[in-house]
């Protein structure tokens, strides 16, 4: 992999494509969560992504697998990827929040997660960049 170039390959999209990724696996595992209320006829409600199993097996290894490639493709930024996507997850989280009818209650806790899952996201970052640079010496 020596000389490795991002020929076909835009690192001003990185950022916004992890936000994107961010949002729509918070949203999407919120309405998953909402058809799986277990109750026949129930009506449909959105609940909180980490309400579900898929969020914790499925959700945040996918992200922080794409932080990590990000990392890997873009590594001398490599400590912007996890902001760009816990700013993308959390929107959703808010998003999600106003359409549970809990209004900006959630703003506090979505503070403190923004920061624990932006330090958690920076490890498969710097793993990406410095994997990047093992491959590319």
């Amino acid at each position: 992999m020596r000389g490795w170039k991002n020929e076909h390959f835009s690192p001003a999209l990185v950022g916004p494509l992890l936000a994107t990724i961010g949002f729509v696996t918070w949203m999407s595992l919120s309405a998953m969560g909402g058809l799986q209320q277990g109750v026949e006829g129930a009506p449909f409600r959105l609940r909180e992504a980490w309400d579900t199993t898929a969020y914790f097996v499925v959700g945040l290894p996918m992200m922080a697998f794409c932080v990590g490639l990000a990392g890997f493709a873009v590594p001398e930024r490599f400590w912007k990827w996890p902001l760009w996507l816990v700013g993308g997850h959390q929107a959703g989280v808010l998003l999600a929040g106003l359409g549970m009818q809990s209004g900006l209650s959630l703003i506090i806790l979505t503070m403190i997660l923004s920061v624990l899952l932006a330090t958690f996201f920076a490890i498969p970052a710097l793993a990406g960049a410095l994997a990047r640079s093992l491959a590319t010496s």
